[in-house]
């Protein structure tokens, strides 16, 4: 694709103590995807899969004294990084992050409003009135109600999908042009979970805003996301539009993923699952990383396989692909 927003190439990364390489353990293997402006691209797969791992080498959150990061990464065609791996120009890289759990990234000691005029008058550069001017209007602007009243309130004076909002208001601070979301609607209940959805839409489609949603929930990215990818043990394994995806997955994880989703036929019964479970990251592995758990396994499956392209741009990392009729989602 032409024009991305952001562009992540070979991204890899290695943890290990001291930096001694000979006792580094790779996380990431030559992860690659684009995000378009205005785009919501949905980053899943199990626990373990590297979908955090990735966010936050993309934001430099990663400690460079246990780990190191290689390949390249630009947004708006800038490099991200510097040669050795570091986030280039922190304070005016224009992304934000919302993390899953809100009240792990409010200071519940700070009003709501410290918080954010701190925060505005650090990347804005503006007095403390016009901060707290511009504080209420992000708040109206992720749907809080009486938000001039609210930036008196601490963190725990609010429900967790307001605490949540406050969230996002803090990242639209920093003026994004890429949002990555990693898990922002796990700890709501369903109601405060489309809200958010329909928040974060709305803000990519007004804002061209790219946004990164990181998510282990199928169903979310079947709401939200204009494409999705899947992710395993470290790589990218499938990718492609939500639309396509969904009607007919090409990789048997994907396909596994889809089908341990609720359906009526399961009703009273126990769910499909893939057994096994993700490989732990420096586990050496011949072959497909998926083998072990893939009810498709053949002779051709102990070639590792490469992340091929197909028509429609479709990618996938399986050397039966073509070969495999998997079932999509039902719901």
């Amino acid at each position: 694709m032409s024009g991305a927003l952001l562009e992540v190439d070979g991204l890899e990364v290695f943890f290990g103590s001291g930096g001694e390489r000979g006792s580094e353990v790779q996380a990431l293997h030559g992860v690659s995807f684009e995000v378009q402006p205005g785009e919501i691209v949905g980053l899943v797969g199990e626990s373990g899969s590297g979908k955090t791992v990735t966010s936050l080498a993309l934001m430099g959150l990663l400690d460079p004294r246990t780990s190191r990061v290689q390949g390249a990464a630009r947004l708006d065609g800038e490099p991200l990084w510097d040669d050795d791996g570091r986030l280039r120009a922190h304070v005016d890289v224009p992304m934000a992050m919302v993390f899953q759990e809100p009240m792990t990234a409010l200071d519940p000691v700070f009003r709501i409003g410290h918080q954010l005029v701190e925060t505005l008058r650090r990347r804005q550069r503006v007095s403390r009135r016009e901060a707290m001017a511009r504080a209420a209007e992000l708040l109206d602007q992720v749907g809080i109600p009486d938000p001039k009243a609210r930036l008196r309130s601490y963190p725990h004076e609010l429900s967790g999908g307001m605490r949540q909002r406050v969230v996002i208001a803090l990242a639209l601070a920093c003026s994004p042009r890429l949002l990555i979301a990693d898990e922002p609607t796990t700890a709501v209940d369903a109601t405060i979970q489309a809200q958010l959805l329909e928040l974060i839409s709305d803000l990519a489609r007004k804002e061209g805003m790219g946004v990164l949603f990181v998510t282990h929930d199928l169903g979310v990215v079947a709401e939200a996301c204009h494409r999705m990818i899947t992710m395993y043990a470290g790589r990218v394994i499938e990718s492609g539009t939500v639309a396509d995806v969904l009607a007919r997955p090409l990789h048997p994880y994907t396909g596994g993923l889809l089908a341990a989703l609720p359906a009526p036929e399961h009703r009273g019964g126990r769910l499909p699952t893939i057994p096994g479970v993700v490989p732990a990251p420096g586990r050496a592995v011949e072959g497909c990383v998926f083998a072990d758990r893939c009810a498709h396994k053949e002779p051709p499956c102990s070639v590792v396989p490469d992340l091929r392209e197909l028509d429609g741009g479709r990618r996938v990392r399986c050397v039966r692909a073509e070969q495999l009729r998997l079932t999509g989602s039902r719901t």
